[in-house]
């Protein structure tokens, strides 16, 4: 509406004019022009009127309205008022007016709703008379899952549908489209397989991690093994729930996984460091392809079991089978089961006895079942039952050193390493060499020690070894066949350890075949020999032979090899002699001492090199 108004401006009466005609629309504009004369264009701003408010499910209300329009061109902006306070979604609250004539609430609680538009324009506003929606279908506040079957077995395919419900538990046909929603309530397998759902897209996305699953009209359901396939994997009770973000599921699935079909069994036993011959109680656990137990195998089974071996003495391990008898490694053990699972009871249906100490791995087979992952044994050796010797060489040469060992083992021939540090040992067996020289062990401080006596040795772990020279050094000085024994006063050695010694190499004159007229031959009589009250004018005969350093007769000496008798009284008949060149060294004649006639008398009798090569000397000394 736009007047021409012409006023004279004169007194109190222009003043009274002007509030009046302000005063007939509080939304009036006025322009004035020329002096003492004023024309005025007045408008207002319009009151807009909405043209619908429609509600939907989910609890979202659509909002149009009518442009009101001003006198200027600054563009009139709108706000939305739900129930006197602020809206949703994409409408403009109070704060924040906008231009846009449209817009819609969300997250509406269920029930009925009042609605005003209100027009900014400068500093006027005008709001549009109210008008009303009620929701009958609030927003998705949970999910309820349904199941093809609430009993699948393990690793089978089991559709999902899954609902998007309101809080009264109406279905929200406008939840739609691609949401990712979070599995939950179910475990992996003993296996390790985790359970998966099947997203959208067809890839199997473990629980736990987002999902997109596809909905329509608040429903999402398996299309083509995609959308909810789900794959349980743990034998026993699941709480399938889904989530995303605030919207959960109140009521899980409850679903009851069955073990599939037995295809291998897991072992278990009482003891995984038994010592030998100790029985070990097995659990055998025949299992599904996840390792949940297969409780439909049951009855009797011929199991064969493996692993393990012999002990050095020739125990089998052994597996006693359901009438408690030990059968061996190897062959058909009856065994029987209950739910999937054999246990030993006794000494009977699985007790294992192993004798071979160390590390073992323990199968069970029947058929195409196995235990995939072995049974890890780690057998202790029974306490010592006896010692055992062995040597670097048991053909050593006389007088030779030769490291000898000696071990520790139980009853079954493992080494008891529970069997250490300083032990004392008593050797036997061997004898003294011809020139009288005792068999010696040296002990672990470094002394020869002769046979007979205690010899100090140190065992680690079982086992008594020569470590620089010391701790079992042994020499033998007798040539031929012998055998060495030990003892600690508890153990002994049951089969001594036999050698055979070597003559070594000829270094010495000896004599041999001695004999006398009268009086006493001292002994050992080799290299040399006393001979006591001989008497005057008694006789000694004896013959020369070549020996090693440990008095040990030689043999194939070869020609021209002879020796010479000389005495420091009395005479000497017979020499030189001359010594065998083939078979033992030892001279084909006699030599003999004649001692003086009368008075007393020590002499001195020298068997020395005559011909060849030259060896130590021998001597006796016959006395009155």
């Amino acid at each position: 509406m736009k007047r021409l108004l012409r006023v004279r401006f004169t007194g109190p009466l222009v003043g009274t004019a002007l509030i009046a005609a302000l005063s007939t629309s509080a939304f009036a504009y006025f322009s004035s022009e020329g002096l003492g004369n004023a024309s005025a264009a007045v408008s207002k701003l319009t009151t807009s009127t909405i043209a619908s408010a429609t509600p939907a499910a989910g609890g979202t209300v659509a909002l149009s309205w009518s442009a009101a329009t001003a006198p200027g061109e600054e563009a009139v902006k709108y706000y939305v008022t739900r129930d006197g306070g602020d809206p949703g979604g994409t409408c403009a609250a109070p704060a924040v007016p906008a231009a846009a004539t449209s817009c819609t609430d969300k997250e509406v609680p269920i029930g009925a709703h009042v609605y005003t538009v209100t027009a900014v324009w400068r500093s006027w506003t005008t709001t549009t008379a109210p008008k009303s929606a009620t929701i009958t279908i609030g927003a998705a506040d949970r999910f309820t899952i349904a199941a093809t079957t609430t009993t699948p077995a393990a690793g089978a395919s089991d559709n999902l549908t899954i609902t998007a419900k309101d809080v009264n538990g109406a279905t929200v046909t406008t939840y739609t489209g691609s949401h990712s929603l979070v599995f939950s309530g179910a475990s992996s397998s003993p296996g390790g397989t985790a359970p998966t759902v099947v997203n959208s897209s067809g890839t199997a996305v473990a629980f736990g991690a987002a999902t997109a699953i596809s909905f329509t009209a608040g429903v999402a359901t398996v299309t083509s093994s995609k959308n909810g396939l789900m794959k349980l994997y743990r034998a026993g009770t699941a709480s399938v729930a889904a989530s995303e973000g605030s919207i959960n599921t109140p009521v899980p699935l409850a679903v009851t996984v069955s073990a599939g079909a037995a295809s291998k069994y897991t072992l278990a036993a009482a003891d995984t460091t038994p010592e030998a011959a100790e029985l070990d109680n097995l659990t055998i656990t025949a299992a599904d392809a996840y390792g949940n137990t297969a409780t439909t195998y049951t009855g009797t089974h011929s199991l064969v079991f493996s692993g393990a071996s012999a002990s050095p003495a020739g125990n089998n391990p052994t597996v006693s089978d359901r009438e408690g008898v030990a059968i061996a490694f190897g062959a058909a053990t009856q065994i029987d089961f209950s739910a999937g699972v054999a246990s030993a009871s006794g000494a009977a249906n699985g007790a294992m006895a192993l004798y071979k100490s160390g590390a073992a791995s323990i199968k069970a087979t029947e058929g195409s079942l196995t235990n995939s992952t072995a049974l890890a044994v780690t057998v202790a050796a029974a306490p010592a039952a006896k010692l055992v010797l062995s040597a670097a060489t048991t053909t050593p040469v006389a007088a030779a050193t030769d490291n000898l060992t000696t071990t520790a083992q139980d009853v079954y021939g493992n080494t008891a390493t529970s069997y250490a540090g300083a032990k004392n040992i008593v050797f036997s067996g061997a004898i003294a060499g011809p020139a009288g020289t005792v068999p010696t062990v040296v002990n672990s401080a470094g002394t020869a020690i002769n046979f007979g006596t205690v010899t100090a040795l140190t065992f680690t772990s079982g086992v008594a070894a020569v470590t620089s020279s010391k701790n079992g050094l042994l020499r033998l000085y007798k040539a031929g066949a012998t055998s060495v024994s030990a003892s600690d006063g508890t153990i002994s050695t049951a089969t001594p350890l036999a050698f055979t010694v070597a003559v070594g190499t000829a270094a010495r004159l000896g004599v041999t075949s001695v004999t006398a007229s009268a009086g006493t031959i001292g002994s050992p009589c080799l290299f040399t020999c006393p001979i006591t009250t001989l008497g005057n004018g008694g006789t000694v005969t004896a013959k020369v032979s070549v020996t090693d350093s440990a008095g040990n007769t030689v043999s194939e000496l070869g020609t021209g090899h002879t020796a010479k008798v000389t005495t420091t009284g009395g005479t000497i008949a017979g020499t030189p002699l001359t010594l065998e060149a083939t078979g033992p060294a030892v001279s084909s004649t006699s030599f003999t001492y004649t001692a003086p006639a009368s008075g007393n008398f020590s002499n001195t009798v020298t068997v020395a090199t005559n011909t060849g090569t030259v060896y130590t000397s021998a001597t006796f000394t016959p006395s009155k």
